[in-house]
């Protein structure tokens, strides 16, 4: 720059000059230098400049051009800069410079109400009205530099847009593979060809190593090939410090021996392995050559980082979902036991620690062991009460359910025929008698004795008449309840001799019939107790004992099971049986066993269960 431009006397040409290179360096990082070059050289009086820029709002702002020397040491402007950049406005203070009045004139850059910088200019002893032309012609040329800003942010609008098309048409592919092999080869594919790499290596986490898991282009490669060896180990350097590493590099803390052998046996230029997190645990790796002079920018390295954050996930769930059942519970069991032995998981801990107390004291502790089975509800004693003889069905006095007393009718044949034929028979011996008595007369002995066979057998019929018009009126035997038998709708329908009217069961009288599973059977003994619970009085427990066990096994319900008959026996407290109980109320019944450890008590039926199948598969 020369002296006249320093002087604020630009000379026309050079002036010009500077608009050309200014108008060529659009989007360039020449641009804010020559813009603030221009504006001084127009404001006549300035003595030095410089642009402030840093992230919108957020900072640091920091020196992004000086003018006219770039190793000027202009801090005795900072304060200016702090007021405006707090105030967002334009200011003009003036100071005494020892050479008269200097004043500094600052303009904060606002673009979208949001504060991207400043402006500062010093100018030396001028007018005040020169000041104030001085801040117009700063706020006019803030403008251009508000412009190329707002250039800057579309451009990096527009690449992170493309970037972001781009991450998703790379996950799209892993999505589209359904196998995870092919995912990975063709991620690693697809990210060596937008970035022109000669290899893109994909590894992923296996135990406590990273393993290869896809080399761009490359279908298959060998587990023991000497290249792949060489980019497991370079991840793991990476890995292991847990940030990138790019090689050659000028960073000294960075330890580079893996990847300086890659290099050295590949003959690959430019390498940089990105490890990936995932999750809080670094679960893969990107390892990326590139030939000579085209190493990958930090751009493209965030991008990568960025895809391999986005798929490493799917990847790994679908190798994992890809593995044997047999290695997916190994893993998963090594995985608690760690969790258990390791540190932290206190909750889990203190967990097992409990179930382990449980099961120990489960273990030790006994307890009632109780035989459950469906339970039904019978009489002692069941009577049936069938048709005589032949006949028709005149009265019914009792149904089911009814309770009756000893000599209680029940109901009643008609019994006009055997009226009509004991009328009949009557007058048939008054006949036969009188008959007599005139061979008696007439001293017919032979005669009387036929006579007196007949009246015999007359008086005979008679008496079964008798019999059988008793016979019709049909009374309880004793003090019952009706079981079954309901003829109130059948009244004057015919019945045959021995067909079935009624079934009685004597009141007071019980039995218990148990279905026990036939799994069971072998623990339940005559003269063991237990409580019957019906289903229609759950809240009061009646005690039983067992009288007898059938040798005989039915199916129930699916359910192959032995009746066990039980009677109901004193509680000891003096309590009597429910009046409410009925012949066929239902329920549950628990035999009493003994005493047994809780664990086998529960376990029972399952262990049971497991060595029938065991017996049943074993060879």
């Amino acid at each position: 720059m020369s002296a006249a431009i320093i002087d604020g006397q630009a000379p026309a040409a050079e002036l010009d000059a500077l608009w050309s290179r200014f108008a060529d360096s659009a989007g360039s990082s020449e641009y804010g230098t020559l813009w603030l070059a221009l504006l001084c050289a127009q404001i006549p009086a300035a003595r030095a400049g410089l642009l402030l820029l840093g992230s919108p709002d957020r900072g640091p702002f920091t020196p992004a051009a000086v003018w006219p020397d770039p190793s000027r040491d202009l801090t005795h402007l900072t304060p200016a800069a702090e007021r405006t950049l707090r105030e967002r406005r334009g200011l003009a203070e003036r100071r005494d410079g020892g050479e008269g009045a200097v004043y500094d004139l600052s303009y904060p850059l606002l673009l979208d109400d949001g504060l991207h910088g400043a402006v500062l200019v010093e100018l030396g002893g001028t007018a005040p009205r020169a000041v104030q032309q001085a801040l117009r012609q700063i706020h006019w040329g803030a403008s251009a530099l508000e412009l190329d800003l707002l250039r800057r942010r579309r451009q990096a609008d527009d690449a992170a847009r493309e970037r972001v098309f781009a991450l998703m048409d790379l996950v799209s592919v892993v999505v589209e593979e359904q196998r995870f092999q092919g995912a990975a080869a063709a991620l690693a594919s697809e990210l060596a060809t937008r970035l022109d790499c000669d290899r893109v290596s994909l590894g992923l986490r296996k135990g406590r190593q990273m393993r290869v898991a896809a080399v761009s282009h490359s279908a298959t490669f060998g587990r023991q090939m000497n290249l792949i060896r060489l980019i497991e180990a370079a991840m793991d350097e990476a890995v292991d410090q847990e940030a990138r590493v790019w090689f050659p590099t000028d960073d000294e803390t960075r330890i580079t021996a893996a990847h300086a052998a890659l290099a050295q046996q590949q003959g690959a230029a430019e390498l940089c392995t990105l490890p990936i997190n995932v999750q809080g645990a670094w679960q893969a790796a990107l390892t990326i050559e590139r030939p000579a002079g085209r190493r990958l920018s930090p751009i493209d390295a965030d991008f990568c980082e960025t895809l391999a954050e986005l798929a490493a996930p799917m990847l790994l769930c679908r190798r994992e979902q890809e593995r044997w059942l047999g290695f997916k519970a190994v893993d998963a069991g090594r995985a608690q036991l760690e969790r258990l032995l390791g540190p932290h998981h206190l909750g889990r801990k203190l967990l097992v620690l409990l179930l382990l107390a449980l099961a120990v004291f489960f273990s030790v502790a006994t307890g009632p062991y109780r035989i459950a089975a469906r339970a039904r509800l019978e009489g002692g004693e069941l009577r049936v009460m069938s048709a005589p003889f032949n006949g028709y069905i005149a009265t019914a006095e009792a149904r089911a359910g009814e309770q009756v007393g000893e000599g209680e009718l029940l109901a009643t044949l008609d019994d006009r025929d055997l009226k009509l034929e004991q009328i009949k028979l009557s007058t048939e011996r008054a006949q036969t008698l009188r008959e007599r008595r005139e061979a008696a007369a007439e001293h017919d002995r032979a005669q009387v004795r036929i006579l007196t066979a007949q009246l015999e057998q007359a008086d005979a019929q008679l008496r079964l008449l008798d019999e059988q018009l008793e016979r019709t009126r049909i009374r309880a035997p004793f003090d019952a309840i009706v079981v079954s038998g309901d003829l109130s709708q059948s009244l004057g329908a015919p019945v045959q001799q021995g067909e079935q009217l009624f079934e009685l069961a004597p009141r007071g009288s019980w039995r218990v019939r148990l279905q026990v599973p036939e799994r069971d059977i072998d623990d339940v003994a005559p003269g063991q107790s237990g409580t019957l619970v019906l289903s229609a009085l759950p809240e009061r427990p009646l005690p039983i004992d067992v009288t007898l066990i059938t040798p005989v096994a039915e199916v129930v319900e699916g359910e192959s099971t032995f009746a066990v008959e039980a009677d109901f026996t004193d509680a000891g407290d003096g309590a009597a049986l429910p009046r409410a109980l009925r012949p066929g109320m239902g329920g549950i019944g628990k035999i009493d066993v003994g005493e047994r450890r809780l664990i086998w008590i529960w376990t029972r039926g399952f262990m049971q269960w497991l060595r029938l199948q065991l017996w049943s598969w074993w060879p």
